[in-house]
């Protein structure tokens, strides 16, 4: 029996690291403020480009013009994207103040690099439509993608948003990862059943051993007696 118990105790310490593990490692391998645009067939002269959104009635992330992305992007107020308004769609970086341009990798990789100031599945289920748009140097739009809609993430649930462009094509796809709760439900599902079952493998453990202990003593009681009568 101590044997068992103890094969148990490590048989189930291990699937527990593999639960934590898997769980941890998952959770840093999304950042969910970093939002990158793959960026394929990108029109000649491509600098940069930007998310496209519609404005919003009152919208709390909306702003008259972004200085900050300007200076980063090396554009002024006057440039196309900071102008563009078709279809109520005016650009993520300069006219709204919920991301801020990182880098440009057209060479190599082809991938435009935005940090955001609230985690992604929280911007995307604000901002349900968008669009891509491919810049200069100068912030002059050259061309723009479709539209796409994006599917509504679970409040609290992380997820990888993959934005990928080929020409005026725009797709999106959403990764996600397990919702918060379940770090922490998962684990109580698992721990509560092996610490019952470890109680009733030490009770019926202590309960032999009385057994045992009074057996024995009842058998020497036996033996004392006949001593005596002898």
């Amino acid at each position: 029996m101590k044997r068992a118990v103890k094969v148990f105790i490590a048989v189930y310490c291990v699937l527990l690291m593999c639960l934590f593990g898997g769980i941890t490692a998952y959770a840093w391998n999304t950042d969910t403020r970093c939002q990158n645009i793959e960026l394929k067939n990108a029109p000649a002269g491509t600098a940069f480009a930007d998310i496209l959104v519609k404005d919003r009635k009152n919208d709390k992330y909306a702003a008259d013009f972004n200085e900050e992305n300007a200076r980063l992007l090396g554009v002024t107020k006057d440039c196309g994207l900071a102008a563009y308004d078709k279809d109520c769609c005016t650009s993520m970086l300069l006219r709204h103040n919920c991301a801020v341009f990182d880098k440009a990798d057209l060479t190599e990789h082809s991938v435009v690099c935005l940090k955001l100031n609230v985690d992604n599945n929280k911007l995307f289920n604000h901002f349900r439509k968008i669009k891509v748009a491919y810049c200069d140097r100068d912030g002059n739009v050259l061309a723009v993608t479709d539209e796409v809609k994006l599917e509504t993430v679970v409040f609290n649930t992380p997820a990888a948003y993959i934005i990928q462009t080929d020409g005026e094509i725009l797709s999106c796809r959403i990764s996600t990862g397990p919702p918060y709760y379940l770090m922490v439900v998962v684990p109580v599902l698992v721990l509560v059943p092996a610490i019952v079952l470890i109680a009733v493998i030490i009770a019926v453990r202590v309960r032999r051993k009385a057994e045992t202990s009074k057996m024995i003593k009842r058998i020497q009681s036996g033996e004392a007696d006949n001593e005596r009568k002898e």
